[in-house]
């Protein structure tokens, strides 16, 4: 069980899955699922434990995080409030919305990362400096919250 998440534009995510641990198990996701077009898509691997990824956030782009294989934590600010969560679980994701810094940290070994984007790269839309981030969010309304379509139901 996913701790209650505090900080806005962020929304734990489910794909669906078939399988057993002696089978193996087969994780899908279909156009529409996570609530915007993946427009991008990119994996993290060979972490090593005392290394992070992220340190920033995006005036645009919304993702979709999951540890395909291992686990990692991810820290989250969204100008108003921060929490860190473990990102663990081939088909429990996190979707993180535009405005909210991360950082991922504390990599098993071995852990496998999948990151599906909302828009294709651009690095205007970065905002990599954490005073830069605390300056441009507030007009944005941190207290916004992630909208997502109703999802389709299972055929």
């Amino acid at each position: 069980m996913n701790p209650k998440l505090t900080v806005r534009r962020c929304k734990w995510f489910d794909a669906p899955s078939r399988g057993s641990t002696g089978e193996g198990w087969n994780t899908w996701i279909t156009a529409g699922d996570v609530g915007f077009e993946v427009k991008r898509a990119f994996w993290l691997t060979g972490v090593p434990p005392l290394e992070w990824r992220g340190r920033h956030a995006h005036r645009e782009s919304i993702l979709a995080t999951f540890a395909i294989s291992g686990r990692c934590q991810m820290f989250l600010d969204d100008g108003a409030a921060t929490q860190t969560v473990d990102l663990e679980g081939s088909s429990h994701g996190l979707i993180v919305g535009n405005w909210v810094w991360h950082e991922l940290t504390d990599f098993a070994p071995g852990t496998v990362v999948l990151v599906l984007a909302s828009t294709s790269y651009f690095e205007g839309e970065y905002l990599r400096n954490y005073d830069t981030f605390l300056s441009e969010v507030a007009p944005h309304g941190v207290r916004a919250e992630l909208s997502f379509p109703a999802r389709r139901a299972q055929a």
